[in-house]
């Protein structure tokens, strides 16, 4: 059902330009060019910030004036509109930052009594229940607009789609500041402001006003999401639901892992693959029961239209649902099919709604992907045919492997800029995983799908049982294939040290420079040797100064305690906490951690707990530690199966790690508090919940304090304090900014100590 690379691919020669017979230089794709600087300004705009995006502007727009007054760039079209099309890009980017994005952050760490409309379906995540919903009203506060946020809550009140919820709420900041971090993520969907409920009892449901199309396939959607639950066992049930709609909500923090580890997390995100898999099982049915070509591409461009509001609508899900309908309608019209043209018009029609829809890196990733596949599946797959297709007996086979690589490889070259810059990892095993996993996912897509459907419609029969078979035992394949691959020796490598963007860059003047030296690719192969070099000694430069030390990172988890000791790809984690709870998880794996030795807790709540559960199945600890009361705890019991030990106390623990440091333990009321002791060096973690009053006397006088409470009366006196808490509270802390002997985490990133010996240290912030 899935289209070779070859037969998708268009030529690659002149892609925006053409000359005529008098050599002037014409506009043979004016779309892609104005697409393609759109995307990439606003990308650049969502990593600068708005502030100096203002700047840009106006640098665009003195670019844009100066080469149309001056003739030569005039005549050849492609500058003026370059600079002009990234001056209006930057002045959208910076105009809706003003009017749109700003004013719900002013009203960061308030408490509202609020009306608001639900807007999507509620996800469960880490213990806690999260939906996206418009704030409409606030009491005592004058909104200027409605804005979205994303509600989160324990027990989240039963609503239907757009049914109308009041009650109190906390306004809070999306982790991250500018660039690529949780906050533009969020404001690519249109989410301004993160919240949560005060309690449950002064909470009111009430009905929808109105019922838009929307609210049909939101409803939709849940019954497809709980036919597929219906059919198939949970862990089955939520890979079929995370590929085949997008919900990725019940997937495990380790399957997620692994699919990003082997390269293949792509296929978590609805894009160009389901949109061909729809069209093309459409127009196939259609065809089979003797519908016209032009009716039954039309009747496919419906089907692609509502499966996109069946998937929410994502920016990943709308540029390749629009350059879908694009191509059928060229279908439609008996018109030839651009795709280049029809990848570049998606891109600018998205960029043209939101231009934070750049901060999406679903978005970039699937653009990268598709350009990939466009601009060099097609030759790759030549290449390779070319070479390995010598016998007749086996030419489909070996042409349908070339096929899936040469895919893979174009698609791999493409995103592997962003894949570096955005997730700090790049997949050794990207081909093979493709290769084993790509085929099984497009047939997973079918059967799920016809199963679902079909017990949505008719509940009481079992013609959906065949379908439903074979999507579960292809899904069972797919979590057992990607476990494998993830723990192959080098599945991974970490890319999060800071000269990989510097290498980067360096790389593409190398290539800009043969290109312009050897006036073609003469010279390719030296600077493909020059860039290996450049990365060679940039992992050697950044690996030798940590190799046998001890390091200490505060993440950035929101607002509470969690630390990451680390060395020689050996880890302990001292805290989970933080609503934020992913950053302990994504931390491990950004520095290619391969044993984690301990897991201690050091609060009973239920973020932490979840958390610790997670990443106990992702890195099962040698050794758990834990207070004995939170035993009983179902998400600790998880946990506790996964541990090679569980160290259970009532007072106090203590841990030795590789003979260079030692984490100690002590029970403080609420919570528990702990004592990091390295090269001389002491580090007191003391959640906001435990009683300083209780601590030991030797632990009055840390060297460091890290806390997610700001200090005050009994808070032991520290040379230096580490503040784990969000940017709302930090503001409120007046002094604690003012304060140059201490640091916070407050959405800026982590907070690193390396601890050399003889109390001696390095103090960096990583992000």
């Amino acid at each position: 059902m899935r289209r070779t690379a070859e037969t998708s691919s268009t030529s690659t020669r002149c892609p925006c330009f053409t000359n005529d017979r008098k050599g002037r230089n014409g506009m043979k794709r004016p779309l892609v060019l104005v697409g393609l600087c759109s995307l990439l300004t606003l990308a650049a705009a969502v990593f600068f910030g708005a502030a100096v995006s203002f700047v840009l502007l106006w640098v665009c727009a003195a670019g844009a004036g100066v080469t149309f007054v001056y003739w030569r760039t005039r005549r050849a079209v492609v500058f003026p509109l370059a600079f002009l099309t990234a001056a209006v890009a930057l002045a959208s980017f910076c105009l809706y930052t003003r009017f749109v994005i700003e004013p719900p952050r002013a009203l960061d760490g308030r408490d509202l009594q609020v009306e608001a409309t639900v807007c999507e379906l509620p996800v469960r995540r880490y213990g806690r229940w999260y939906c996206v919903v418009r704030v409409d009203r606030a009491q005592g506060q004058a909104l200027p607009r409605p804005f979205k946020i994303r509600l989160s809550a324990q027990k989240m009140p039963e609503a239907e789609p757009y049914s109308r919820i009041r009650g109190k709420i906390h306004l809070f900041l999306p982790p991250g500041g500018e660039g690529y971090s949780s906050r533009g993520y969020y404001a690519s969907k249109g989410v301004a402001m993160f919240a949560y409920l005060y309690g449950y009892e002064g909470v009111r449901i009430l009905p929808p006003v109105s019922r838009p199309p929307y609210y049909y396939a939101l409803t939709l959607r849940r019954r497809l999401l709980e036919s597929v639950k219906a059919l198939l066992p949970p862990d089955e049930a939520a890979l079929l639901n995370g590929v085949l709609l997008g919900d990725t909500g019940g997937l495990s923090d380790g399957l997620i892992s692994d699919f990003r580890t082997d390269g293949i997390s792509h296929i978590l995100s609805v894009s160009g693959l389901h949109m061909a898999t729809v069209a093309e099982l459409m127009i196939f049915l259609l065809l089979s029961l003797r519908v016209p070509k032009r009716a039954a591409a039309a009747a496919a461009g419906c089907g692609v239209l509502g499966f996109m509001a069946v998937t929410c609508f994502v920016p990943p899900v709308t540029r390749s649902g629009v350059m879908c309908l694009l191509l059928l309608a060229a279908s439609v019209f008996s018109r030839r099919a651009d795709p280049l043209n029809s990848l570049c018009v998606s891109v600018l029609l998205i960029c043209l709604a939101n231009p934070y829809a750049a901060a999406d890196v679903g978005l970039l990733l699937s653009f990268s992907a598709t350009l990939g596949l466009v601009l060099l599946a097609g030759p790759a797959a030549r290449f390779l045919n070319g070479r390995l297709d010598r016998v007749p007996a086996l030419s489909p086979l070996v042409r349908a492997v070339d096929g899936v690589l040469a895919t893979t490889v174009a698609a791999t070259l493409f995103t592997l800029p962003v894949v570096l810059l955005t997730f700090g990892s790049v997949s050794f095993i990207a081909p093979l995983a493709n290769l084993l996993e790509l085929v099984p996912s497009s047939l997973m897509i079918g059967f799920g799908g016809a199963a679902a459907v079909l017990n949505l419609l008719l509940p009481q029969s079992s013609l959906a049982m065949p379908f439903a078979l074979a999507a579960g035992l292809l899904a069972k394949y797919m979590r057992v294939c990607a476990a494998w691959l993830a723990r192959l020796p080098g599945a991974g490598g970490s890319a999060s040290q800071g000269f990989v963007p510097l290498w980067l860059a360096g790389t593409v003047l190398l290539f800009a420079a043969a290109l312009a030296l050897g006036r073609g690719r003469r010279l390719f192969p030296q600077a493909a040797c020059l860039s290996v070099i450049l990365l060679l000694t940039g992992v050697f430069s950044y690996q030798i100064p940590r190799r046998g030390a001890v390091r200490l990172a505060v993440l950035d988890s929101g607002t509470g305690v969690s630390a990451v000791l680390t060395r020689d790809g050996r880890a302990a984690v001292v805290g989970c906490g933080g609503y934020h709870s992913g950053a302990v998880l994504s931390y491990l794996e950004q520095q290619n951690i391969r044993s984690l030795d301990a897991l201690q807790v050091l609060t009973a709540e239920r973020e932490e707990l979840a958390c610790a559960a997670g990443l106990a199945g992702r890195f099962p600890p040698r050794c758990l530690v834990s207070r004995q009361g939170n035993r009983v705890d179902g998400f600790l019991q998880a946990a506790a199966s996964k541990a090679g030990r569980c160290v259970l106390y009532r007072q106090n623990a203590s841990v030795s790690l590789w003979g260079a440091a030692t984490v100690e333990t002590r029970s403080c009321g609420g919570a528990d508090a702990a004592r990091i002791c390295a090269g001389g060096i002491s580090v007191l973690l003391l959640p906001g919940a435990a009683d300083a009053a209780a601590l030991p006397e030797e632990w009055r006088a840390p060297d460091f304090l890290v806390t997610d409470a700001p200090p005050a009366g009994q808070t032991p006196p520290a040379a230096c304090t580490v503040l784990a808490v969000e940017g709302g509270d930090l503001k409120k802390s007046d002094a604690a900014a003012r304060d140059r002997r201490r640091l916070w985490t407050g959405g800026c990133g982590n907070v690193v100590l390396q601890f050399k010996g003889d109390r001696t240290l390095s103090i960096g912030r990583e992000k």
